[in-house]
């Protein structure tokens, strides 16, 4: 999920630059002169009540100041808003129906709303149906883009991804994950997993805990047990709360496992205190930046709600979107829906955390920063990725050249929406499981009674036959999933039930570097409580021929000869009655236990019992051995479309350097024939040159001689005077001289002409060479001299130089020469087109190329091509070369892909596509300069070439 993190181009920031919004405007926003006569409504959704009302509330009084402030300085389109607060009350069904009533029925032109992504998801319907707009202001999980939605928060590449790039880089490679049960957290969790096997790292386990969970003891002796460099954790709500006072009260150190949060601001710092501190959180915006627009902002919103409050990325967020939507239906001059979306579309805007930007896509170009909890209970930022990254919601989908790009991205709208339906389905399971199970027990306190008044062998018998069509339905259940997850879930509540067990789990047996030990994989139980005991160390004292055995009954712990001393202490210690324990042996050596445990009274297993337990785990040991062939088969076809993909790739690859092969070796068969040509040259034109003032001085004696003649014999023969006449020879006499110095002219240009040859065809593959450009762009205009004249109907292309004071540069002359050449033959190529499709109707147009040079360090049109190292090694002086020309400009269409191998605007025949490719590399790649193109259809295009002075910065 690699990305490229480009900042806005400079083409987008132009487009966008007649509608950008900024602080400034926001603060000097000037009011109406007529008074504003009416309303508009906009809907504020947020959770009050619930376990999400630790963080929504101050999203709320974030939008109600943003509000505060728009109407203060005159409102939109002369209305002022009028906020809608309604309460979420942390359930997604009650976020639907109030987004129905909030756009239905109180006509509220835009939502401002919504925290988890089922609230978001259980809105978009509604937002369909009714045409809505929805400003939702938190990070999320990608894999969605609603026309009804801007995401004003953060996307995983945003935020997920620089922050494992981050962990990584600290050497942190071990991960453990931590997160809520809904849809984010999972769908993290599995781009977490992605990026750490890509990148070299390993997740050693994961726990998805229901939202307002509060005890993590138990996971944190897991944690704890497993010994991971770091814990990530995709908690919500209150949980954070809990999460955190049960890592201090474990004794962790942080300083030795940190935990990394993404949804723990300063928002949730003031509830959770102390115990916070020397752990990590990434967002783009944290309360410490210290720029002017964040003082203003955090000033004014203590000002507003109280000295004690805290900013967060959330509150930005929330703060930040309304104005968005201000600008946006400003620029549509419209509250409607469509009009004011399209009108969003290249908006920036100076945010407390930084300029943003709106992509087509509704997402926000952000920053990423790091954070660490410090003793002043805010956010210490340790990394920041200095320039906004672009938002990519489909994992770099958005990128992929390939016809199957719309049906992945159709499929990974798939599995987040699959997610999300599984989240429903089970919250709604769990209530309709306690009901069945409510509903089971005392259909078998029925029967126990039953059994009790009637004893006959009928009764018997159909008891028996029950219990083998339990066996039926339970052997069905669990072979007809290919989920591992599920089948052991299933298996592990059917025999609770079918048992009528206090808790019932399955452990895996595991073997390695830290020794044997059992792992928990499935449990159910009367009470969560039950599940979360630790019993591993307890089974453990067993000894390991617990495995060998076919089934191990023990009725009573406190009476059972099989126990003896720290054996039955330990199953004692966690208030264990009575065990019945069968082994789990598949084929593919993953070996287990199900554990059936009693712990309100000792129990008399029965043969029934021992019977039914064998007869489950055979049948749950071959459904084991499918899933996991399942799971192989999965990951095998993965792994083959991986390496299609990869070969595709090295494939194109070769493609673009065969070309350039083909390219480079054709400059350098031009070079040496140039070079060759200029050698053939240099000799019989310094023979020339050496002789022509020799020559000229002999004629100037002989004419001297004829005038001594003239004078001394004033008359001579006539036919000496018939021959003088005919042959002209005054005239020759005054001409001759003429003559001479033409030719040594001529000889003159003839030698700098092989000197240009000599310069432009320098071999350099070897060194670098410390040359002057001037040579260098001089050479190059006088091996184009020719297509500068004028050609009908084109007049003669003018030249305009102007050149600073250049130090002598460090790079490989032939390869500069190269890129001079490309770019000022493209210029060439661009006027005459213009030339020919213009000269009818304006024909006063003058073609002109100017070339101008300086020493700087570098501007801000040179940020869109640095990447985020490249702008850390950016370092003044830079010699700048800037080559304009003022024909027609290159379409805004064609501007993002004027680089890229074989594009090319030029008709067939005329252009390779490879000329610019070509300089960007021999610019940036090979003298760690920049390359950068700014076009516009006024003014003409222009190419700026900067090139470092320091030898140590190549």
């Amino acid at each position: 999920m690699s990305q490229t993190n480009n900042p806005i181009s400079e083409g987008e920031r132009k487009r966008a630059g007649k509608r950008r919004v900024g602080a400034r405007a926001r603060s000097k926003s000037p009011r109406n002169s007529t008074a504003i006569n009416s309303t508009v409504p906009v809907g504020i959704l947020h959770s009050l009540t619930g376990t999400m009302a630790i963080g929504e509330p101050s999203l709320k009084d974030a939008t109600l100041m943003a509000i505060a402030e728009i109407n203060q300085a005159g409102g939109i389109l002369g209305k002022t808003i009028e906020p809608l607060v309604v309460d979420g009350a942390s359930e997604p069904a009650v976020f639907a129906r109030a987004a129905r009533q909030l756009l239905r029925d109180r006509g509220a032109v835009a939502l401002f709303g919504c925290w988890t992504s089922a609230s978001r998801k259980a809105v978009i319907p509604v937002l369909e149906e009714h045409n809505g707009m929805l400003w939702y202001p938190l990070q999320y999980e990608g894999l969605e883009e609603s026309p009804h939605v801007f995401y004003t928060g953060s996307c995983p590449n945003q935020q997920i991804e620089p922050a494992v790039r981050w962990l990584l880089g600290q050497n942190r490679r071990r991960f453990y994950l931590v997160g809520s049960d809904y849809v984010f957290p999972r769908t993290i969790h599995k781009i977490i997993r992605a990026e750490l096997k890509q990148k070299g790292g390993v997740c050693l386990g994961e726990h998805y805990v229901p939202l307002g969970t509060m005890n993590f003891e138990w996971i944190l002796k897991a944690i704890a047990q497993a010994e991971p460099d770091v814990i990530f954790s995709t908690l919500n709500g209150d949980s954070n709360i809990g999460f955190y006072q049960s890592y201090r009260k474990a004794g962790l150190d942080p300083e030795k496992l940190p935990t990394l949060a993404v949804s723990v601001a300063e928002e949730e710092l003031r509830q959770i205190g102390e115990a916070a501190m020397g752990h990590y959180a990434s967002w783009s915006y944290f309360q410490s930046l210290a720029t002017p627009e964040n003082q203003t902002f955090v000033r004014n919103f203590k000002a507003m709600y109280g000295a004690d409050r805290v900013t967060s990325d959330p509150i930005e967020a929330a703060y930040t979107r309304v104005y968005l939507w201000k600008a946006a239906v400003e620029a549509a001059g419209s509250f409607e829906s469509d009009r004011a979306r399209q009108a969003a579309w290249g908006l920036t805007f100076t945010a407390p955390g930084g300029r943003i930007f709106i992509d087509k896509n509704q997402h926000l170009w952000k920053p990423c920063r790091i954070g660490r909890v410090s003793h002043q209970g805010q956010f210490e930022i340790v990394w920041d990725s200095q320039v906004p990254i672009a938002p990519q919601p489909w994992l770099g989908l958005e990128t992929w050249d390939s016809p199957q790009k719309q049906m992945s991205i159709d499929l990974l709208a798939e599995v987040s929406q699959g997610l999300h339906h599984r989240c429903e389905l089970e919250a709604k399971s769990g209530a309709l499981n306690l009901l069945m199970l409510q509903l089971l027990r005392a259909n078998q306190r029925l029967s126990r009674a039953q059994e009790q008044l009637r004893t006959t062998q009928k009764q018997y018998r159909e008891f028996q036959e029950r219990e083998k069509l339990l066996k039926k339905r339970l052997t069905t259940k669990i072979r007809s999933s290919l989920s591992l997850k599920m089948i052991l879930t299933i298996a592990v509540e059917e025999i609770a039930n079918l048992l009528d067990l206090d808790c019932c789990r399955l452990l895996w047996y595991l073997t390695g570097a830290q020794g044997q030990r059992f792992q928990p994989a499935a449990c159910a139980a009367i009470s969560s409580y039950l599940c979360n005991l630790e019993i591993s160390d307890a089974l453990e004292g067993l000894g390991s021929s617990i495995l060998q055995i076919s089934c191990m009954v023990i009725d009573d712990i406190d009476r059972d000869p099989q126990l003896e001393g720290e054996r039955r202490a330990r199953l004692q210690a966690v208030g264990l009655q009575a065990l019945l324990i069968a082994p789990i042996r598949t084929r593919s050596g993953q070996d287990g236990l199900i554990v059936c445990e009693q712990y309100q009274k000792p129990r008399n297993w029965t043969d029934s019992d021992r019977e039914l337990l064998k007869a489950v785990v055979d049948q749950l040991a071959i459904a084991i051995d499918q899933a996991q062939l399942y799971e192989e088969s999965k990951t095998a076809a993965i792994l083959a479309r991986a390496k299609a993909r990869e070969l595709e790739s090295t494939l194109e690859d070769l493609k673009e350097t065969q070309a350039q092969l083909i390219q480079t070796e054709k400059m350098s068969a031009l070079g040496m024939s140039l070079a060759g040509i200029a050698h053939e040259i240099k000799n019989p034109v310094n023979f020339i040159c050496g002789n022509l003032e020799y020559t000229q001085e002999y004629v100037n004696s002989l004419i001297q001689l004829l005038e001594l003649y003239r004078q001394h014999f004033p008359n001579p023969p006539q036919a000496i005077q018939d021959y003088a006449e005919e042959i002209e020879i005054d005239f020759t006499i005054e001409d001759l001289p003429k003559t001479l110095t033409s030719m040594s002219l001529g000889a003159e240009r003839i030698e700098q002409l092989v000197l240009s040859l000599r310069n432009f065809s320098r071999t350099d593959r070897d060194r670098m060479e410390a040359i002057d450009l001037h040579d260098g762009i001089d050479s190059t205009l006088l091996i184009l001299s020719n297509r500068l004249k004028a050609k009908a109907p084109r007049p003669e292309i003018e030249v305009i130089k102007n050149y600073t004071e250049l130090p002598l540069v460090d790079c490989y002359p032939s390869q500069i020469n190269q890129v001079f050449m490309n770019i000022l033959g493209n210029a060439i190529d661009a006027l005459e087109e213009q030339t020919e499709g213009e000269s009818s109707n304006n024909p006063s147009h003058h073609p002109r190329i100017t070339i101008s040079t300086e020493v700087s360090a570098l501007s801000s049109e040179f940020s869109s091509s640095q990447s985020e190292e490249g702008s850390e090694e950016a370092k003044p002086p830079y010699a700048i070369v800037r080559i304009r020309d003022n024909g027609s400009g290159i379409p805004p269409e064609s501007q993002k892909y004027l680089f890229d191998p074989f594009y090319t605007t030029k008709p067939i025949g005329k252009g390779t596509g490879l000329g610019l490719a070509i300089g960007r590399k021999i610019v940036e790649e090979t003298h760690n300069g920049l390359l950068t193109c700014q076009s516009d259809p006024e003014t003409g295009t222009e190419f700026a070439i900067a090139i470092p002075l320091n030898r140590s910065v190549i």
